[in-house]
C-alpha cells in the first residue's frame, strides 16, 4: 500500500490523476490502525450485532424495496448492504466511486442525538415522537482518503454497485454518493490486500476539493425523503409506542419503527392518518372480533429464513381441526408498499376448506394513527395436504389474482417458523 501527504488541493488532484478506473474511495476523519495496518471495520463488529433484530429488519426493508426494486432485492446480503447505507448496522463497509464524495466525509466528522418532539396526530390528540437526528459538520484536523482495489475487494469479499440504483427524476442517496458497499465481512476488516493507497492531508483539502464539485452541505451528500423514495419507503415504517413510567401527563410516545438517522428536518404539528402509531393492540380487541381462532406468535416467525424442504404441520393442524380460520397474530404492524393507505399486515391466515386443501394468506387491519379500526383477510394460495402429511401448492380459481409470487411463498415459509414456535417456544424466548 502507497502512503501520500497532502498540504493543498493541487497534490491531491495530481496523486488521483495516477489511479485508473478499477477502485474505490472511502474517506474518514480518523485513522485507526492494528498490528501496524489499517484497520477498516463494519460496524456490527464495532457495535455488536443483534440476530433476531437483524432479520426482522433485512426481511421488512425487502419487503418494502421490492416495490421499487424488484428481483434486484432477491438477496438478503443485498438487502442489508442497501439498510448499511441509510444508517442501519451491517457486515459491510460504506464506499464510493467517487473520490470528491470520499473527500467531503473525509472532512466532515458525524453527528447523533436522539430528539423528543411534540405533536398531534390526525385527531388532534397529543404524541411525542422520538427521533434519530444526525449531520455531518466540518471540523479543523486530519483526513484520510483511502483507495480499494475493486480486482482485490472481488477477490476477498464482494462488492454491491448501489449507485446502479435509478429512477427518473430522483436523486436517491445511493446515486448522491456513487454508493459501493464492500462485505459482508464477518469479524474481519477489509483485507490488507483490498488497499492499495492512503491519502492523509488537513481537512481543509478534503473540503475545499469535495467543493469543487459543488460538495458543500449534507444536504448535497444525503438527498431528502422527497427526492429518496427508498429513504421515503424506509421513514415510512409504522412507529412503536415507548413504554413510560406512569405519569399525571398521559400523553403516548414513539419511536419509528427502524432506527435510522435522520439528516433533514421532519417536523409536523398533524401526523397524517397514514402515520401508524402503533400501541400494541390486537385484533382480539377489535370489534367484530376475527371469525376464528387467533393465536400469537412471535414477530420473527414472519421475519426468519426457514429452511426451503417441504414439512408436516401436525401443530397447525391441530389449530384447525374444528373447522374454523386461525390467525397466527404478531405484536407489530408490518408495511407493503402496496397495500392501500392506512392498511397493514398483521399476521398469517390459514383457512381450512374441504378434502385437506388450505388456504395460506394474510391477516390484514387498517390502523389510521393510533387505532386498530379494521380486521380483514386477503385472498391467498391454496394448498393439499397429501399423504405424507405434506402441504403442496395447487392452483385454485379462487386464489389471489396477484402476480407477486414471492409475497406468497414468503407467507408459506412462515408458516414453518409458526411450527417450529408452537412446537418448542423456548426457542423464540432469547
Amino acid at each position: 500500500m502507497k502512503k501520500f501527504a497532502v498540504t493543498s488541493v493541487h497534490e491531491l488532484i495530481a496523486i488521483l490523476a495516477d489511479f485508473d478506473g478499477n477502485v474505490l474511495y472511502r474517506g474518514q476523519t480518523s485513522h485507526y490502525e492494528k498490528d501496524g495496518a489499517p484497520s477498516i471495520t463494519t460496524s456490527f463488529d464495532r457495535q455488536g450485532c443483534v440476530p433476531p433484530v437483524m432479520l426482522k429488519w433485512a426481511r421488512y426493508a425487502r419487503n418494502l424495496l421490492e416495490m421499487y426494486l424488484g428481483d434486484a432485492v432477491c438477496s438478503m446480503d443485498f438487502t442489508q448492504a442497501l439498510l448499511q447505507h441509510y444508517g442501519w448496522r451491517s457486515f459491510y463497509i460504506d464506499c464510493s466511486a467517487s473520490a470528491l464524495v470520499s473527500a467531503w466525509f473525509a472532512s466532515h466528522r458525524y453527528r447523533d442525538r436522539m430528539t423528543i418532539e411534540m405533536c398531534e396526530d390526525f385527531e388532534e390528540r397529543p404524541i411525542w415522537l422520538s427521533k434519530h437526528k444526525a449531520d455531518y459538520e466540518y471540523e479543523d484536523g486530519e483526513g484520510v482518503l483511502y483507495i480499494f482495489d475493486k480486482s482485490a475487494c472481488e477477490k476477498h469479499s464482494k462488492l454491491t454497485d448501489l449507485a446502479s440504483i435509478k429512477f427518473d427524476g430522483m436523486r436517491p442517496r445511493t446515486q448522491a454518493q456513487q454508493a459501493w458497499l464492500l462485505g459482508p465481512l464477518r469479524k474481519q476488516g477489509v483485507a490488507p490486500e483490498c488497499l492499495v493507497a492512503m491519502i492523509t492531508g488537513p481537512r481543509s483539502v478534503f473540503r475545499e476539493f469535495a467543493a469543487t464539485d459543488g460538495l458543500t452541505s449534507t444536504e448535497m451528500i444525503f438527498p431528502n425523503r422527497a427526492e429518496d423514495p427508498l429513504l421515503n419507503a424506509l421513514l415510512s415504517i409504522p412507529w412503536k409506542e415507548i413504554p413510560l413510567p406512569e405519569s399525571k401527563i398521559n400523553i403516548p410516545a414513539f419511536a419509528r419503527g427502524l432506527d435510522i438517522p435522520e439528516y433533514h428536518e421532519s417536523f409536523e404539528k398533524f401526523a397524517s392518518p397514514a402515520t401508524a402509531l402503533f400501541r400494541g393492540k390486537s385484533i382480539t380487541a377489535n370489534d367484530p372480533q376475527f371469525p376464528g381462532n387467533v393465536v400469537s406468535v412471535p414477530a420473527i416467525t414472519l421475519f426468519g429464513s426457514p429452511d426451503k424442504n417441504l414439512i408436516p404441520y401436525p401443530y397447525i393442524e391441530a389449530l384447525l381441526s374444528d373447522g374454523k380460520a386461525v390467525a397466527f397474530e404478531i405484536d407489530d404492524l408490518i408495511l407493503h408498499m402496496q397495500l392501500r393507505v392506512t392498511e397493514y399486515q398483521k399476521g398469517i391466515v390459514i383457512t381450512p376448506h374441504k378434502d385437506g386443501l388450505f388456504e395460506v394468506s394474510q391477516l390484514i387491519v387498517t390502523h389510521p394513527g393510533q387505532e386498530l379500526t379494521g380486521v380483514g383477510v386477503d385472498r391467498g394460495w391454496y394448498y393439499r395436504r397429501d399423504g405424507n402429511g405434506l402441504w403442496r401448492r395447487e392452483n385454485n380459481s379462487e386464489e389471489c389474482p396477484c402476480d407477486q409470487a414471492v409475497i406468497h411463498e414468503r407467507y408459506f415459509e412462515a408458516l414453518k417458523m409458526i411450527e417450529h414456535f408452537l412446537g418448542s417456544p423456548r426457542d423464540f424466548s432469547g
